[in-house]
């Protein structure tokens, strides 16, 4: 199976999200480059994770425990 490439020349919509993941995480996640091939994709999961990362019920410090924890269980780097 063959390499999924990044973007070649991102538009203005993925650059400010490239920011914000780099921003968040340190650097630009993987998902995150493979979605800027479709960008109503990334708007979408974007938006998702938004809402779950602001609007939340759960502390931001169990939220990312509980990641963890399933990727750990379910073999998963993230």
């Amino acid at each position: 199976m063959g390499r999924i490439s990044e973007v070649e020349r991102p538009g203005f919509a993925v650059r400010a999200f490239y920011a914000i993941g780099e921003r968040m995480f340190g650097a630009v996640p993987t998902p995150e480059r493979i979605m800027a091939h479709r960008v109503p994709l990334m708007l979408g999961i974007g938006g998702l994770w938004g809402s779950m990362e602001w609007f939340g019920t759960l502390e931001r410090t169990l939220r990312a425990l509980v990641q963890v924890h399933v990727a750990r269980l379910e073999g998963s780097a993230y």
